[in-house]
């Protein structure tokens, strides 16, 4: 029992990549480091840290797992940060459109990667290795769909391989992925409050995640 809550709280921690409040805003800025600051090299850096974590699978042990869940929160933190961050530095929305658009397929790959932690470490209560992957992957819907409704109906390029990991993912959980146009925040916290019920079901109940911040 001790062991099962101990997991219940990292499937949290896995969790709080996508529920930790927006940071702080920073100081203004002189407007020739905002120029400098519009460009995509702290993103690339973490696409290639996703890339990295989806050809090296975590081992089999709990304290691999945990150490996974710990790497991917990190990541996930430092993208919503740099969004906010690009926001702010880009001068224009047609220099943002490519940035977001990176941000949100790396979102998105690293929650389904995080998704298949969740469900590895809670195996002792289905219900729960269910429930938690449900939640991740729907966050990891609304991420892309955000940026493709927002820009009017194109599907960026670095989406089609990610689309095809979610929906993959999405199948083996039992989730229903809407189209683009029906993907919303109302929708993602219906599949939450779901997979909330569902946890309840476990013999200890695993902590609850708060609704995640929009991407």
């Amino acid at each position: 029992m001790r062991k099962r809550s101990r997991i219940s709280g990292a499937v949290l921690l896995a969790c709080a990549a996508v529920v930790v409040a927006a940071a702080p805003a920073r100081a203004a800025i002189p407007v020739q480091v905002a120029v400098n600051r519009c460009n995509s090299q702290i993103v690339d850096d973490a696409y290639a840290r996703v890339r990295d974590f989806d050809r090296h699978a975590p081992g089999g042990g709990s304290d691999d797992l945990l150490q996974r869940i710990g790497a991917i929160t990190g990541l996930l933190a430092t993208l919503r940060e740099e969004r906010e961050i690009l926001d702010t530095m880009c001068a224009s929305d047609a220099a943002r459109a490519p940035l977001f658009a990176q941000i949100a397929a790396t979102t998105a790959w690293a929650l389904t990667l995080e998704s298949d932690v969740a469900a590895r470490l809670n195996a002792s209560c289905p219900a729960a290795a269910q429930a938690f992957p449900e939640m991740m992957l729907s966050d990891a819907w609304l991420a892309m769909a955000n940026v493709v409704n927002d820009s009017g109906g194109p599907v960026p390029a670095i989406f089609t391989d990610v689309i095809l990991k979610v929906q993959s993912r999405a199948q083996v959980a039992g989730l229903t992925l809407p189209t683009w146009a029906d993907t919303s925040a109302y929708w993602r916290d219906r599949v939450h409050d779901r997979a909330k019920a569902e946890l309840a079901t476990c013999p200890s109940a695993s902590p609850v995640p708060t609704r995640p911040p929009r991407l």
